[in-house]
């Protein structure tokens, strides 16, 4: 019984722990319209003139967190982030089921850790076979207007493990060797970034250099593993989040902005040249 009780302590303190949302006010927004007007134009004219649908459902991840649907809340929390920390250097699984046996093994509890990685691969892939619907039915408007909100969908979490504090365990202030924390409330400071500074779709989307992933989980991977590698900057201008005018925070936050629109943006374009190579069912009719 306290084998038990004590899972269920560690389960709901990950709940309870996790951030509320990522590029918080219109940050996500402008982002996912700065991914989709940097994709090149071999992607679908219906789709690069989409931002404003992806924008509007990019926010839907965030509002599923909520109490008054307390399964879905649950399922989604861990979605958004992935503390990489925790894994000890052990290899990341490509697989959402491999992974949570490999949290088992170590003890871990999943949701705690995280799921971003399979949020990201997962939504990928569904875009791609809404794509492929696309190339069999390419004038069908529920088809396109699916493929937008699957992009919406994927850009949030993608673009949520842009931001370093989404990739780490210290992802609201740092616990020091004396029991005390730096940095608390500095997430919503990083997440505020985007829309606080004033950085545009148009200006983010320019001069990217947007190109399809030879292997989807390990560019997830490599993703995470570079914002985790950042953190410790992030702490090193704990000072300067709150001066909108200092120039190496707006450099850093730029960076991770313009960073979010060219993998978010690299992941639709891997969704369409993927679902080239699927193949529909026969029973299917649109």
């Amino acid at each position: 019984m306290r084998t038990i009780r004590a899972v269920w302590l560690a389960v709901v303190a990950g709940w309870l722990a996790v951030p509320a949302q990522a590029w918080w006010g219109d940050g996500h927004g402008i982002l996912t319209e700065g991914a989709v007007l940097a994709l090149p134009e071999d992607v679908p004219a219906f789709f690069r003139q989409g931002g404003n649908m992806a924008s509007h459902v990019v926010f839907d991840p965030d509002l599923f967190k909520n109490r008054g649907a307390p399964l879905l809340s649950r399922a989604e929390h861990g979605e958004h982030y992935f503390d990489l920390e925790y894994l000890g250097g052990r290899a990341i699984p490509a697989k959402r089921f491999d992974f949570i046996a490999l949290c088992f093994e170590l003890d871990l509890d999943p949701t705690k850790v995280g799921m971003a990685p399979y949020a990201i691969a997962e939504w990928t892939e569904r875009l791609a076979v809404a794509f492929a619907e696309h190339r069999q039915w390419p004038e069908n408007e529920a088809i396109q207007q699916k493929c937008l909100v699957y992009a919406g969908i994927l850009a949030h979490y993608a673009e949520d493990v842009c931001q370093p504090l989404h990739a780490t365990l210290d992802f609201d202030g740092k616990k020091q060797a004396d029991g005390t924390v730096i940095g608390k409330g500095i997430h919503e400071k990083v997440d505020s970034s985007v829309e606080r500074l004033g950085f545009a779709p148009q200006d983010l989307a320019a001069g990217q250099e947007v190109a399809a992933f030879d292997s989807l989980m390990r560019a997830i991977v490599d993703q995470i593993r570079e914002s985790n590698g950042l953190v410790e900057e992030v702490y090193a201008l704990l000072d300067q989040w709150d001066d909108d005018e200092d120039a190496q925070m707006r450099a850093f936050a730029e960076a991770r902005a313009r960073t979010a629109v060219r993998f978010t943006a690299s992941l639709y374009l891997t969704a369409w040249h993927q679902s080239a190579e699927i193949r529909l069912p026969g029973w299917l009719q649109r």
